[in-house]
């Protein structure tokens, strides 16, 4: 049995994309009514027996595409039928100049958050995914953009930090220090894995190894950050292993599991931070200004160290969201009686109760939202802002 989670008006939709700074971001989601229609249907996900239906789009701008039929089948069927086919990973509905135009079919999947960002830069497009679990992102040139039971986060784009570091540590080079920060922010981070990876940018010396001497040797393996393959095995060698991971000049990681041996000097220098993963790499940047130093928090942020300083920090963060006070303001120019404020906040609050619960809950909070929304609608169109923001709250 099919059902379909009720989507908002367009016109909601529209506003809340605009509190939460999502259009600044990626604009090409409202320039067309029907790709924003097309959103308001990944973020009310078809639930088929209990599992919700995974779901992709992506939205071309006016610029071709070099290449793109090497990699992707174009597939002409209806909207319908391609809501059906396009998952997120194999296959995606596209649209371009605002309109509707098949089904791209990749030739391989894009299964995880750094493929599709990959996927993204290549396309040069706006990519919107729904998962398994409900959860949507919005991939653009500014980065990732993360909704989930109608709240909104921001993943910033790793150029940022790119030009940061380069900035601070020039030697580097930047291709491979893009597919490190990708490889730490986009892979390991979304799945709580936490590391430490540090990057030679000079062959080590003999001293230098002895202080950061891997117990598992990697050399034959030949891992490589940046290939695909090799990320799969270091992503599941990072998840079982503990210490450090070192990367050599070219890229390659050439073992894990070492222990990052610092100085008294730096000891006395540095203050201990709030973890050992990140007090230890910051002292031992100090000591060895020939490395760059990645450490991937359990709870997701990145940090890079060099030289005994922290040059960049990666993280996710919510959005701006319109205080409570101008909500209240903005009932009162609406002329919304107490009691019918009363009565709004309490049906809010009883709603958010269920946010973190199981989905068969959660289906039940968007059907209660969206009962509630239709009623305040008929009474008074303009209280809708006002329970947006308390939604988000």
């Amino acid at each position: 049995m099919f059902s379909q989670l009720h989507a908002l008006p367009n016109s909601f939709l529209k506003d809340e994309l605009k509190q939460n700074g999502i259009v600044a971001d990626a604009p090409e989601l409202i320039q067309s009514e029907s790709v924003l229609t097309e959103l308001n249907f990944a973020l009310s996900p078809v639930l088929h027996e209990g599992k919700l239906q995974p779901y992709g789009f992506m939205v071309f701008g006016d610029r071709s595409v070099p290449g793109i039929k090497r990699i992707c089948d174009r597939k002409f069927v209806s909207l319908a039928d391609a809501r059906r086919v396009a998952d997120g990973f194999h296959s995606f509905s596209i649209f371009k100049h605002g309109e509707y135009g098949g089904v791209l079919l990749l030739e391989q999947a894009a299964r995880d958050e750094l493929r599709l960002v990959q996927l993204q830069q290549e396309f040069r497009t706006v990519i919107c995914t729904t998962d398994t679990s409900g959860v949507t992102k919005i991939f653009c040139n500014a980065g990732v953009l993360i909704h989930q039971y109608r709240s909104w986060q921001r993943k910033p784009s790793v150029t940022v930090a790119l030009q940061s570091i380069c900035r601070c540590v020039p030697q580097a080079d930047p291709e491979i220090l893009r597919d490190l920060l990708e490889l730490c922010f986009h892979d390991l981070s979304p799945r709580k894995i936490g590391a430490t990876l540090v990057w030679c940018l000079t062959e080590p010396t003999d001293e230098e190894m002895e202080n950061m001497r891997p117990n598992f040797n990697l050399e034959e393996i030949e891992a490589k950050i940046g290939d695909g393959r090799s990320v799969a095995v270091l992503r599941h060698l990072l998840t079982y292993s503990d210490g450090a991971t070192i990367v050599d000049p070219e890229a390659r990681a050439i073992g894990i599991g070492a222990q990052l041996k610092y100085s008294d000097k730096s000891k006395l220098l540095i203050e201990a931070r709030a973890g050992t993963r990140h007090t230890s790499a910051q002292r031992f940047s100090y000591d060895y200004p020939n490395v760059v130093v990645f450490v991937v928090s359990s709870d997701g942020p990145v940090t890079v160290f060099s030289d005994g300083m922290s040059v960049t920090d990666l993280q996710t963060y919510s959005t701006k969201r319109l205080e409570l006070n101008e909500n209240d303001a903005l009932l009162e120019d609406a002329g919304v009686s107490p009691a019918l404020q009363q009565c709004v906040v309490q049906a809010v609050t009883n709603c958010s109760r269920f946010r973190k619960e199981k989905w068969s809950k959660r289906v039940r909070n968007q059907r209660i939202y969206s009962v509630l929304f239709a009623v305040i609608w008929f009474i008074q169109p303009s209280v809708l802002t006002w329970i947006s923001s308390l939604l988000r709250s």
